[in-house]
C-alpha cells in the first residue's frame, strides 16, 4: 500500500511498523514507499518504525516478464492452469523458456537440492493457500543436473511472482552454499545502499532488517557486517525462521538476533500441523525468556478477500496474545488485501481483548522461576515491575537512551503502561562527524509488547524532564489524577540506576510536587551497568498492546 490517506488510517487504527519487502517492486517503488510511510506518521504526528524485509534465497520461477508497471510496481499475468495429475519439469538450464509443463527456476543447481520424493510448493508471492494460487509438486525423477520431473498434487490457476519452496531443503549437504545463494542478495544490498541515505527525523530511515530464511548465526553475523558497512550500524536484525535448519540452530539464532519472525507460511509447510500450535508456544516462550521482541506472520489471510477473520484466525490471535507475542505482522492482507485498514483494526481488537485476559501476575511469577540468574540491570527491571505491582501504581516510565532497560522492564510483562522516555543526544565521533540519536532508538521499540515511546523535551535537567514526560501522560490521558507512578533512571553523574515513587496531582494534570519531594530513592543497586534505553512512538500514547505490521 502506497496510498498516504490509506497509510494515514492504518496508524490510527494501530499499525506501529510498516514492512517495506524487497522481493517485488524497483528501487525507486521501495524509496516511494519509504517516503510515503514517513509523510503519513508526520501528517498523524505518531512514530511509526520501518522494517525492511530482504529477499535473500528465495527461488522463483522465471515466468517472464511482467505485462506492465505502474509507478514501479509490477503487474504479472496469468502464467498457467494446472491439472491434479500433470507432470511438470523445473529446468534450470539457461535460456529455457516458460511453457505450460516446462518451468525454468532461478537456481542453478536446483536440481543438486532435490531428491526423489520431495514435495515442492510452487505459488503467487505471499500466497494465502485459500486463492488456489499454490501448487504442491512431487518430485518423481531428476533427470540430469538441470531438469526435475514431478507430478502435480491439486489444481491450480499460476500468476503473478511465482516463488519455490523445497520442503525440508537438503541445507546440510552444502549444495545450496554452491548454489551461490547467500543470506544477503545482491538485490538487498543494493536497495539497502540506497535506502541508508534517507533520513528519519535526523536518523537513519531503517529501524529493523527483517532477514528472510535465517539458519545460523553467521548470517546474522554477516548481516550485521553488511548492515555496519552500509552506514547502518543502528538497525536491529530481526532473524526470520523458516525452515527445520532454522529451528535446529534457534538457541544460537536467538542469542546473535535482536528480535524472531516466526515465518509461519513456509515454516507451516515444513513442521507437521499437528505439531505446529506447540511448537509455536515454545519458541514465543523461548523468546519471552531471553526478553527479545517475538512476532508471528500468516493470522488473518483470509481478510485479503473477506471483511471478517473466521473464527479460527480470531483464536488464533488471541492464542498468540496469551502465549506472549509481541506483534502481528500482515502480508497478503495489506499488499494487495481489499481491507488493509479493516485488517489493521480488526487484528488489533482481537488482541486487545485477549489482552485483557492475560495473567500478568502469573506470567511474572513463572518468568521468575524459569530465569536461574537475573543481572543488576535486570534484577532492578524486575523490581521496577514488581513495585508498580504492590503499590497499585498507573505507570512504569524508564529514562532510557538505547533501550535495552525499557526492554528490560517490558519483559516481565507489567500489567500497566510502560513510557520509555528517550532523552535525544548529539554526539561527535572519532572523525568528528556529528551524530543525531533519540527518535531511531525510540522508534525501535515499536515492535515491544507495552512499551510507548515518548521523546524528552525541554530542558536537560533531569527533574524537568520528568515532570514534563508525567504532564505529558497526563494530558494523553495514560496517568490519571492521584495515580502512583514508578520511575527508574539514572541519577545525574551516577551509574547506579534507582526507583523512584511520584503521583500525579489531584486534578490530573502534573507531577505532584507534594510527593515528589518526599518519594526518595527507595530502591538501589550497589553496582550498575549505565542505564539502557527505549523505543516507541513518539507523542501517540494510546491502548495499543501489540504491534501490528502490514
Amino acid at each position: 500500500c502506497q496510498d498516504v490517506e490509506i497509510l494515514c488510517d492504518m496508524i490510527r487504527n494501530g499499525m506501529s511498523c510498516a514492512r517495506i519487502d524487497l522481493t517485488n517492486g524497483d528501487i525507486e517503488f521501495h524509496v516511494r514507499s519509504i517516503n510515503n510511510v514517513m509523510q503519513a506518521a508526520a501528517m498523524v504526528q505518531q512514530m511509526v518504525a520501518i522494517m525492511v524485509d530482504s529477499v535473500g534465497p528465495e527461488m522463483f520461477i522465471k515466468s517472464g516478464d511482467p505485462e506492465t508497471y505502474i509507478e514501479g510496481w509490477p503487474r504479472w499475468g496469468k502464467a498457467t492452469d494446472v491439472q491434479m495429475g500433470q507432470a511438470v519439469t523445473l529446468t534450470a538450464r539457461p535460456g529455457a523458456t516458460f511453457t505450460a509443463d516446462r518451468w525454468p527456476v532461478s537456481v542453478s543447481n536446483f536440481a543438486k537440492m532435490c531428491k526423489i520424493g520431495d514435495s515442492i510448493v510452487v505459488g503467487r508471492y505471499l500466497s494465502t493457500g485459500m486463492e488456489g494460487t499454490s501448487v504442491t509438486l512431487q518430485v518423481t525423477d531428476i533427470s540430469d543436473e538441470n531438469d526435475v520431473q514431478c507430478l502435480a498434487m491439486n489444481d491450480a490457476s499460476l500468476s503473478g511472482l511465482l516463488t519455490i519452496f523445497i520442503k525440508n531443503c537438503h541445507e546440510d549437504e552444502e549444495e545450496r552454499e554452491a548454489g551461490n545463494l547467500p543470506i544477503l542478495a545482491e538485490r538487498d544490498v543494493e536497495i539497502l545502499k540506497i535506502l541508508s541515505s534517507i533520513k528519519n527525523g535526523g536518523s537513519d530511515c531503517i529501524d529493523f532488517l527483517s532477514l528472510s530464511y535465517t539458519n545460523c548465526q553467521e548470517h546474522i553475523l554477516h548481516a550485521r557486517q553488511t548492515l555496519d558497512s552500509l552506514g547502518l550500524a543502528n538497525t536491529k536484525i530481526l532473524a526470520k525462521v523458516e525452515n527445520k535448519k532454522g529451528l535446529t540452530n534457534f538457541e544460537d539464532i536467538l542469542n546473535a538476533a535482536d528480535g524472531v519472525i516466526i515465518s509461519r507460511g513456509n515454516l507451516g509447510s515444513e513442521v507437521n500441523v499437528e505439531v505446529f500450535p506447540v511448537l509455536q508456544k515454545a519458541l514465543i516462550q523461548a523468546c519471552n525468556n531471553a526478553g527479545k521482541p517475538v512476532l508471528t506472520t500468516r493470522v488473518v489471510d483470509s481478510m485479503t478477500v473477506s471483511p471478517r477473520p473466521t473464527r479460527a484466525e480470531a483464536t488464533d490471535i488471541s492464542n498468540a496474545v496469551l502465549d506472549g507475542v509481541d506483534g502481528i505482522v500482515l502480508g497478503a492482507e495489506t499488499l494487495r488485501g481489499l481491507f488493509p485498514i479493516l485488517t489493521v483494526k480488526t487484528v488489533l481488537l482481537c488482541a486487545k481483548q485477549a489482552q485483557s485476559a492475560f495473567d500478568n501476575n502469573q506470567y511474572f511469577s513463572n518468568l521468575m522461576k524459569r530465569t536461574h540468574f537475573l543481572s543488576q540491570l535486570e534484577s532492578m527491571a524486575s523490581s521496577t515491575v514488581r513495585v508498580a505491582d504492590k503499590i497499585q501504581a498507573g505507570l512504569i516510565v524508564v529514562v532510557t537512551g538505547s533501550g535495552r532497560t525499557a526492554r528490560l522492564v517490558a519483559k516481565y510483562r507489567p500489567d500497566v503502561p510502560v513510557i520509555a522516555l528517550t532523552v535525544p543526544r548529539i554526539r561527535a565521533d572519532a572523525f568528528n562527524r556529528w551524530h543525531y540519536s533519540g527518535r531511531h532508538q525510540a522508534r525501535q521499540s515499536m515492535i515491544v509488547r507495552g512499551l510507548y515511546p515518548m521523546l524528552a523535551v525541554g530542558t536537560a535537567d533531569e527533574g524537568g524532564i520528568l515532570e514534563d514526560c508525567v504532564e505529558r501522560a497526563a494530558d494523553l490521558g495514560i496517568a490519571g489524577a492521584d495515580q502512583n507512578i514508578v520511575i527508574l533512571f539514572n541519577p545525574p553523574g551516577s551509574e547506579v540506576p534507582v526507583i523512584k515513587l511520584v503521583s500525579v496531582d489531584r486534578q490530573g494534570k502534573k507531577m505532584d510536587r507534594r510527593v515528589g519531594s518526599v518519594a526518595n530513592n527507595m530502591f538501589s543497586a550497589s553496582s550498575v551497568s549505565v542505564l539502557g534505553g527505549s523505543s516507541g512512538s513518539e507523542s501517540s500514547l494510546d491502548e495499543r498492546d501489540v504491534g501490528i505490521f502490514p
